[in-house]
C-alpha cells in the first residue's frame, strides 16, 4: 500500500454510506420469459467523481467531514451490439437490455484537514470498498424488482500493490 493511502486510512473514519440517487430501466423488448438464453455481455463502471469537505465547529475545537460521491452502473447488452460494436449505433438504447445505475455518498470523519493527496489515495481505493456491498445488493433487489436473473456484480478489488 501507498504511504499517502495508509496515512488516509488512518485520518479518515467512515461515519455513513447513502443513496444519493439511482436509475433503473429494462428495455420494453426484452422478453423476460426468455432471459436466460439471450446471448449478452455486461459491461460496468465505477468511481469517485466527487469529494465534498465539510468544517464543523463544536466547543471551539473544528472537526471536518468528507463526503466521497461515488457512482457505478452496470448494463447487460444484447447480442446485437456484441455483432455490431464498432458501428456507428453503438451507444443506441435499443442495445442495453437492463441498466442499474447509483450515486451514494460515503461520508468520512476527520479530526483535522486532510490534503488533497490523501484524499485521492482514499478515493483511489478505500471509498469504494465502503460502497461495494450497499451497490451489490442494490443490483440484486432491482434485478428481483425486474423479475430477471441476478446480474454478475463482479467483485470489488483493490489495485494498490502491497
Amino acid at each position: 500500500m501507498t504511504e499517502a493511502f495508509e496515512k488516509a486510512k488512518k485520518s479518515l473514519s467512515v461515519r455513513n454510506v447513502s443513496l444519493r440517487e439511482s436509475f433503473v430501466t429494462l428495455n420494453e423488448e426484452l422478453d423476460i420469459n426468455n432471459f436466460e438464453n439471450i446471448k449478452s455481455e455486461i459491461q460496468t463502471f465505477r468511481g469517485v467523481n466527487k469529494v465534498k469537505e465539510v468544517s464543523l465547529q463544536k466547543n471551539e475545537v473544528e472537526s471536518f467531514e468528507y463526503h466521497f460521491l461515488y457512482s457505478c452502473g452496470i448494463r447487460l447488452l444484447n447480442e446485437k451490439y456484441l455483432e455490431n460494436a464498432e458501428s456507428e449505433n453503438e451507444d443506441d438504447d435499443s442495445n442495453v437490455l437492463v441498466e442499474i445505475r447509483a450515486t451514494f455518498d460515503a461520508k468520512y470523519s476527520a479530526d483535522k484537514k486532510v490534503s488533497q493527496e490523501l484524499l485521492e489515495a482514499f478515493s483511489d481505493e478505500n471509498v469504494g470498498y465502503h460502497v461495494w456491498p450497499y451497490w451489490r445488493e442494490l443490483v440484486q433487489s432491482s434485478c428481483t424488482r425486474l423479475n430477471i436473473a441476478p446480474l454478475e456484480t463482479p467483485m470489488y478489488y483493490c489495485s494498490l500493490p502491497k
